[in-house]
């Protein structure tokens, strides 16, 4: 069985990417909400086809960064997203400055601001999905949420404390730490990290150049997934190699869920990263296309 699970997730990752020629996204709307008495933005782009109740996908930015270039340097997947019916939303981060960019999130041990004033993330994304039940059929039970670094930290830390539970998480050159909590059973995992990461290590480094901005250090990418693996109690796991030496392990784990963790010898710290032989963007859609 994992053998198949393995090769469906192969032919899928195979079939999104036709998406991706499409012209580029229309301009997004607008979502204002209320998240701990403070009015936050986060940006919408609509699903292409509208009927029916649509799968939602909030996209949280790296540190230093914010939704508006986040979504500019995310044409593609926006594209191919919308295109298979998803709402795609990118979230917003916290300043003490009213500008685009200089945003974090409080993954508790990272980043700056947010970490330091205990922002709640997770009642803003709470506040964002309730948002788009109001202005669209979303389908509650198929809530994704992307991140890249401090944004992909957060999504591993707010996945179990969210009123509505997401239904996968897929986190971009991001990281864990000692004290990650328990994930929810139902929630699937897709890990990516370069080896040749030198802003926040693949294994572990404490004095990567994400060292100032970190309260604690991570954990290595090969002990983290070891480490989500035990939380989620899955079973071993069934490995792939893809040409250019990228390598992908894929678990399966309780509550319908999975885990998979790609490894790319190259890509650095770069959203949305190119790895060798390797296809993000497909690798994304074809592992929410899985989680029905």
């Amino acid at each position: 069985m994992r053998r198949f699970v393995t090769a469906a997730f192969a032919c899928l990752l195979i079939a999104v990417p036709a998406f991706a020629e499409r012209a580029s996204p229309a301009e997004p709307e607008t979502l204002t909400v209320s998240a701990g008495g403070t009015p936050r933005e986060a940006f919408l782009y609509p699903p292409d086809v509208a009927t029916g109740p649509r799968p939602v996908v909030l996209i949280f930015h790296g540190g230093g960064g914010g939704a508006e270039g986040m979504a500019r340097k995310s044409a593609r997947l926006t594209r191919t997203l919308t295109a298979a019916s998803y709402a795609v939303v990118y979230m917003n981060g916290s300043t003490k400055r009213r500008t685009e960019k200089l945003r974090t999130w409080n993954a508790v041990h990272c980043c700056a601001y947010a970490a330091k004033a205990k922002i709640n993330d997770a009642a803003y994304a709470d506040a964002v999905i309730d948002a788009l039940d109001a202005r669209l059929d979303i389908d509650r039970s198929r809530i994704f949420l992307v991140g890249h670094s401090n944004g992909a930290m957060l999504s591993y830390r707010i996945a179990g404390q969210m009123q509505t539970t997401p239904r996968a998480i897929a986190q971009i050159s991001g990281a864990i730490f000692a004290d990650q909590p328990d994930v929810p059973d139902r929630t699937s995992i897709f890990m990516y990290h370069a080896v040749d990461d030198e802003v926040l290590s693949y294994d572990g480094n404490p004095e990567d150049r994400a060292e100032r901005w970190r309260t604690a250090p991570h954990v290595g990418f090969i002990k983290a997934e070891a480490k989500l693996a035990g939380l989620k109690e899955c079973g071993p796991p069934v490995a792939s190699v893809f040409n250019g030496g990228t390598t992908q392990t894929e678990r399966v784990c309780p509550g319908g869920s999975s885990l998979i963790a790609v490894t790319s010898p190259s890509g650095g710290h770069e959203w949305l990263s190119h790895p060798p032989g390797y296809d993000i963007e497909g690798a994304i859609s074809a592992f929410f296309e899985q989680q029905r």
